[in-house]
């Protein structure tokens, strides 16, 4: 409900449109968001702290946080003005490997390596990308290629979180960048970019 509040501040949200458990939206932040109620039911409510109590049984402890976090310039949730980005956390790109697109998560990619140039280092599984990893083929400055992950290759289009996992716990989470045509988990950060496709035609690979 926090964010919620901070997203109609910014004018961002339709506050008429009618809700399961309220009237309108408008209505139901004026009740629940912390910055506009003054009920003092619902601030003891988010003032619930953890207990380490193993129960079954719902509101069997009374632990309360002894303040609540409002501070909406360098707290969790954060007004528009000092969001943590103002351009959002994804991207979609698109290039003459990735005619369809491709999705890189913003928000994980250091500045530095917003720009990145390094000879392809190409591995045809994830399997592959992991033991070229793990046994030192891959070095700092190559961009990693995994193909053959995506709906074509890939059965069920598994999660490609080891590759990235293993590139940074080898120190080369910041010194390579990774491009597949897999897909990536919300956990995913550093120079990783997921979903990759091209046009398909005739004898033309994916990557």
């Amino acid at each position: 409900m926090a964010i919620l509040g901070e997203l109609a501040r910014g004018d961002l949200l339709h506050l008429d449109c009618p809700t399961v458990h309220s009237a309108s939206l408008g209505d139901a932040l004026h009740r629940w968001d912390i910055m506009q109620t003054e009920a003092e039911d619902v601030r003891t409510l988010y003032a619930a702290g953890p207990a380490g109590i193993p129960t079954q049984q719902a509101f069997s402890q009374d632990l309360r946080w002894p303040s609540l976090d409002t501070d909406r310039e360098g707290g969790c949730v954060r007004e528009m003005a000092h969001a943590y980005s103002l351009e959002g956390g994804l991207a979609v790109l698109f290039g003459n490997i990735a005619e369809l697109g491709c999705v890189v998560k913003t928000a994980g990619v250091d500045d530095e390596s917003l720009q990145f140039t390094g000879p392809a280092h190409i591995c045809d599984s994830q399997e592959a990308a992991v033991a070229d990893i793990l046994e030192d083929r891959v070095q700092a400055g190559d961009v990693v290629i995994v193909r053959y992950e995506g709906p074509r290759g890939g059965p069920g289009m598994q999660e490609m979180l080891y590759p990235t996992s293993y590139l940074k716990s080898k120190g080369l989470g910041k010194a390579c960048a990774l491009i597949t045509d897999g897909r990536f988990s919300g956990g995913t950060s550093g120079l990783s970019i997921g979903q990759c496709h091209r046009r398909l035609r005739p004898a033309v690979r994916l990557l």
